[in-house]
C-alpha cells in the first residue's frame, strides 16, 4: 500500500523551502519599489520569525506553507512600518503567476483571511528582534580594538550572509540576537582570516568567555550545517500534500464548502432578543 502522507521530515523540508522563498519575495518587492532597502532585512526576518513560530502550533495539512508564507510576509510589512496596500502586495505575485501561465492567482482576500489565524497562533506577540542591529553594534565596538578597518568592514559585510542563514535555523528559539550576531561574526572572520579572539579576550572575563565560546560553537555548527531544500524536492512534497490536506481547512473541498453553507443558513439570534 502506498503511503501518501507526509513524513515529519518532509513537512519540515516544505516549510524550510517557503521560508527561503521569503528572501526571494523580499527582493521582488524591493525591485518593484514597494519595499525600501532600509526595511528589507527587518521585514524579511520578521516574516521568517512569524512563519517559524506559526508552525510550532500548526501543521501543513491544515495550513499549506505558501499561503502562510504570504500572510506572514504581509503582516511583517505592517509590524515593521513598511505597510503596503493589499492590492499592491498581490500585484507582483499575480504578474509572476500570469507569466508562468498559472490558472490560479493569489487573491488579496486569501491573504487577509489568514491574518487573524496567524496572529492568534503567535499569541498576539508581534515584536521580533533580529541579529542585524546587534551585529552593527559589535562592528562599531570592534573598531576600537581592531586596527585593520578595511578587513573589519569586509568581515562585517560577510556577517550579513551568515545572519541570513541563521534565520532559517532554530537558533532564534535558543539564543539571543546578540549571541547569534557574534556567532555570525566568528564565521565571517574565519572566512576572511581575521582574528577576533583578541577582541573577545579584551571584552570578556575568562569565565564569561568560556561560557560564550560554548554558545558560539553551537551557533557556528548550526549555521554551518544548514542546507537549502531544493525546488524539485519541494514540488514533489507539495504534490503529496494535495492528496492529504485536511478537507475541513481546505476552501476548495466539498466538506469546507458544505460547512460554510450550513453556517450561512443559521439565523442570527441576539442575546437580547426575548419572546
Amino acid at each position: 500500500v502506498t503511503n501518501n502522507l507526509l513524513t515529519p521530515g518532509e513537512e519540515l523540508q516544505l516549510i524550510d523551502y517557503y521560508l527561503q522563498m521569503i528572501k526571494v519575495y523580499a527582493q521582488i518587492y524591493r525591485k518593484n519599489g514597494l519595499l525600501k532597502p532600509d526595511a528589507l532585512d527587518d521585514v524579511k526576518a520578521t516574516a521568517i520569525n512569524f512563519m517559524k513560530r506559526f508552525y510550532l502550533h500548526n501543521v501543513v495539512f491544515d495550513y499549506p506553507p505558501k499561503s502562510i508564507m504570504l500572510t506572514c510576509f504581509y503582516l511583517a510589512t505592517k509590524v515593521e512600518n513598511a505597510f503596503m496596500k493589499i492590492d499592491d502586495f498581490v500585484r507582483p505575485l499575480q504578474a509572476a503567476e500570469t507569466k508562468r501561465g498559472s490558472k490560479v492567482q493569489t487573491r488579496g482576500e486569501d491573504i487577509l483571511g489568514l491574518e487573524f489565524v496567524v496572529i492568534q497562533s503567535l499569541q498576539f506577540e508581534l515584536a521580533a528582534h533580529h541579529p542585524y542591529r546587534a551585529a552593527y553594534g559589535l562592528y562599531l565596538d570592534m573598531q576600537a580594538f581592531i586596527t585593520d578597518s578595511a578587513l573589519l568592514k569586509d568581515v562585517f559585510d560577510r556577517t550579513h550572509h551568515y545572519i541570513d542563514l541563521s534565520l532559517f535555523t532554530d537558533l532564534v528559539f535558543l539564543f539571543q540576537p546578540s549571541q547569534i550576531a557574534m556567532g555570525a561574526f566568528k564565521l565571517a572572520a574565519r572566512e576572511k582570516d581575521l582574528d577576533i579572539d583578541s577582541y573577545l579576550t579584551q571584552r570578556f572575563e575568562a569565565r564569561s568567555l568560556e561560557l560564550l565560546y560554548s554558545v558560539l560553537d553551537d551557533i557556528q555548527d548550526t549555521v554551518g550545517a544548514f542546507r537549502n531544500t531544493s525546488q524539485k524536492d519541494a514540488q514533489a512534497i507539495d504534490r503529496k500534500l494535495i492528496l492529504c490536506r485536511n478537507p475541513e481547512k481546505n476552501p476548495n473541498s466539498k466538506l469546507y464548502k458544505k460547512k460554510a453553507a450550513d453556517q450561512n443558513d443559521v439565523p442570527y439570534v441576539s442575546d437580547s432578543d426575548s419572546d
